[in-house]
């Protein structure tokens, strides 16, 4: 009968010592690249498996990382752009090759995804959190400080303790394109922005008014719309807002989904992109491109960002300081179609 091969077999075939071997595997970033692809081939080819159980209770570690999403309704059929299955799935890519996992826990509520962190800290069901969609003053983050325990946000907040995180750079996106719009002659510029509680809609909200009063335009609160991004809440701002006395004549999207039912509103009206009005989006997905016509968006690839937030999780359990795990990603402007619309 062959014996199970073990970290010591490995380390025989490689030549390495056995803890090289022992980091190279818990993919920790004090090993080469060379050096973690060497032991990972020998550990495929000599038919070496981790005994999670038996290293839980050795260490206790689970080698399993929660990412914890805030689901509004699970019924709901909308589009809401960018899913976190593609998160999940850039994270994962980068914990391909070390021992953690990613597991996935939805909660329909703040306060729930709330709870779910508060049981998998007590009952060290994971070994790292990663949460998206922070709020400014987050309770949550301030509980896994406070409990010491890793995780890493998508997403910002104003907490005076740091924290590892990754995020778009929002006041530079709302700043790329309100600015723009205003260099091409648009004066009334709506604004469809996330759920005013999250930390990102309160920067962008912001940087809006910062580049209206750079450009000494009025601010008027009416053109600001907040509530979640699908393109059933892009078209019924559209239906709204077109009816003004003096109607938006470009129309600033958080999202695709968003832009999407604006521009289903344009056909419903009879609007002409680029006549009547326009539109403008930021997006992860790129999906903007196939649209009729293609709208102008800040592009960011969501794979960017996943990568980062495993990359920093990783970092983050082998003992970075979180005040080095801090990252803005800056967006692509992509043109497409005239931004320039009759201004009446």
């Amino acid at each position: 009968m062959s014996t199970r091969p073990t970290i010591k077999t490995i380390a025989k075939d490689t030549g390495l010592s056995t803890a090289t071997v022992s980091k190279a595997l818990n993919g920790s970033p004090q090993v080469r690249p060379n050096t973690r692809d060497k032991v990972l081939e020998a550990a495929k080819k000599l038919g070496y498996e981790i005994n999670l159980s038996g290293v839980q209770l050795r260490t206790g570690k689970t080698h399993q990382i929660a990412m914890i999403t805030v689901i509004s309704s699970p019924h709901d059929d909308e589009w809401s752009g960018v899913g976190y299955a593609q998160l999940v799935y850039g994270v994962s890519d980068v914990l391909h090759d070390t021992p953690y996992r990613v597991v996935q826990y939805q909660a329909s509520s703040y306060e729930e995804s709330f709870e779910i962190i508060r049981r998998i800290v007590a009952n060290r069901k994971a070994d790292g959190i990663i949460l998206p969609g922070t709020r400014a003053q987050d309770e949550r983050v301030e509980y896994m400080q406070q409990q010491e325990f890793p995780f890493v946000t998508y997403g910002m907040t104003t907490l005076a303790q740091p924290h590892a995180y990754v995020d778009t750079h929002n006041q530079r996106i709302v700043s790329i394109c309100v600015e723009r719009l205003i260099a091409k002659g648009h004066r009334r510029i709506a604004m469809l922005n996330a759920d005013a509680v999250l930390m990102y809609s309160q920067a962008r909200e912001r940087a809006y008014c910062q580049s209206l009063e750079a450009a000494s335009l009025p601010f008027d609160r009416e053109l600001i719309a907040n509530g979640e991004l699908t393109p059933a809440f892009g078209r019924e701002q559209f239906f709204e807002m077109s009816m003004f006395d003096a109607p938006p004549t470009a129309y600033f999207c958080a999202n695709e989904a968003t832009a999407m039912g604006v521009l289903s509103g344009f056909h419903v009206r009879g609007y002409e992109h680029g006549r009547e009005a326009v539109v403008i989006a930021t997006d992860d997905l790129n999906v903007s491109q196939y649209f009729s016509p293609p709208i102008t968006t800040c592009y960011l690839p969501i794979s960017k960002p996943s990568r980062v937030l495993g990359e920093f999780m990783l970092r983050l359990l082998n003992g970075e300081a979180p005040e080095k795990l801090q990252k803005l990603f800056v967006p692509d402007l992509i043109e497409r179609s005239s931004d320039v619309s009759v201004i009446k």
